[in-house]
């Protein structure tokens, strides 16, 4: 059995965010978006503090009251504030549900001798064993080779947890026969080879297969979309008035790299205006650091495919077309 590593499929949201359940949403003041596909580009990046740059002095200044106000809140206020401004934050689920999955599918396997596990891409193997307490451990793939009074049986050894499934060896069993003719252990030998067929916890379980594939992630807030426009002042003059118009919820996970492209839009204004008056705020900036505070230190869990599956039934591991 050889290692597996499991990469998300290269996909980047050219347009706008695509949220969990496969809709496209674009956000502007009073609506949200919603991350974007995961691109595997090599080794992860540390999520960094989004804040926004060059901002003007009244800005500044209503960001920092927001912010204040947001660090008095608990956690559980703080993020309720953050779902309200960005409703698709409810979307990211925080915990794992291994260990409920898990209990679920020991329960449909109780008392079983036999199970069959497939990783993606790979071939059904059954695993002869049995249940302890962390879950199923037993043998898969046995030979036995005889050469006149000694038998060699030779095994992989498997484990099956809630938190993955792993194989080592080759082991194997030396037998001798005794004076009447029995086998007889004679020796056993191993060596420390050691291969993880699924290396994420169990994220689903169905009545004759569980699935693992569960990925822990953290967010950063961004700006996905930004418009300017361009402005004649009545004194001859001209300035450009930017602001954000759509955030985007950005996943960061070890090995894996999420990737959007930003929008921007340009304009420009009719009429002359009065440039003594600011720019309208930008109220989507001021809401920023308040919202990466609202998400920092928490950590979600998704699982968009399976890496591999433990089965009851052969049948049902051979035909499961999700492994394909």
């Amino acid at each position: 059995m050889r290692a597996r590593s499991v990469l998300v499929g290269p996909a980047v949201a050219l347009a706008c965010a695509v949220a969990p359940g496969g809709a496209a949403q674009r956000v502007t003041p009073g609506a949200t978006s919603s991350p974007a596909p995961a691109v595997a580009e090599g080794q992860g990046e540390a999520a960094p503090e989004v804040v926004p740059a060059q901002q003007p002095a009244g800005q500044v200044d209503a960001a920092a009251r927001l912010l204040a106000e947001v660090q008095a809140m608990d956690p559980a206020a703080r993020w309720a504030w953050a779902v309200g401004v960005m409703p698709e934050l409810v979307e990211h689920r925080e915990g794992s549900v291994a260990a409920e999955r898990w209990a679920e599918f020991r329960r449909l396997a109780a008392g079983r001798t036999r199970l069959w596990v497939r990783a993606r891409g790979d071939r059904c193997f059954s695993v002869r064993g049995a249940w302890e307490d962390d879950g199923f451990f037993g043998r898969a793939r046995e030979v036995a080779d005889i050469e006149g009074n000694v038998k060699t049986v030779r095994f992989e050894a498997v484990e099956i947890t809630a938190s993955g499934i792993s194989t080592s060896g080759p082991h194997g069993d030396v037998f001798a026969r005794d004076a009447r003719g029995r086998w007889q252990t004679d020796g056993v030998f191993g060596l420390g080879s050691f291969a993880a067929i699924a290396e994420r916890p169990v994220f689903e379980v169905t009545r004759k297969a569980a699935y693992y594939g569960e990925a822990a992630y953290t967010l950063t807030i961004e700006c996905s979309e930004t418009s300017a426009q361009e402005q004649r002042c009545s004194d001859g003059s001209t300035r450009r008035c930017s602001r954000c118009t759509g955030l985007w919820a950005r996943p960061h996970a070890p090995g894996q790299n999420w990737a959007m492209a930003r929008m921007s839009g340009t304009g420009a204004s009719d009429g002359q205006v009065d440039c003594s008056v600011a720019c309208p705020a930008d109220l989507l900036t001021e809401q920023l650091p308040a919202l990466n505070l609202a998400v920092q230190g928490r950590t979600f869990v998704a699982a968009d495919a399976a890496d591999a599956a433990v089965y009851l039934e052969a049948g049902t591991c051979r035909g499961d077309r999700r492994l394909r």
